[in-house]
């Protein structure tokens, strides 16, 4: 966790070298960070994190989360909304 916490999501390289979410919660939350610290949009991070294979339901998982909570609904791309079970509830 130290490790995350001085920031090694933010390496350059990143996923490409170490960032693997591998099935470990650490792990999974430095991919995490990793996607929202390497992209500008929702959309741009949740690609990222999905494409980062492994764990990835874990990792897009913790990454919808934080992402969602900064970038907000109304950045999330609707048609992704529209296609969620009990989206009106939302």
């Amino acid at each position: 966790i130290i490790h995350i916490a001085k920031g090694s999501f933010k390496q350059p390289g990143g996923y490409k070298d170490v960032i693997r979410g591998k099935g470990h919660i650490v792990l999974a939350l430095e991919a995490a960070l990793w996607a929202f610290w390497s992209a500008d949009t929702f959309e741009k991070g949740a690609f990222n994190a999905v494409n980062l294979g492994d764990d990835t339901d874990t990792t897009a998982a913790i990454y919808g989360q934080l992402a969602g909570a900064y970038y907000g609904y109304h950045n999330i791309p609707t048609q992704w909304i529209h296609k969620l079970y009990a989206n009106q509830l939302i």
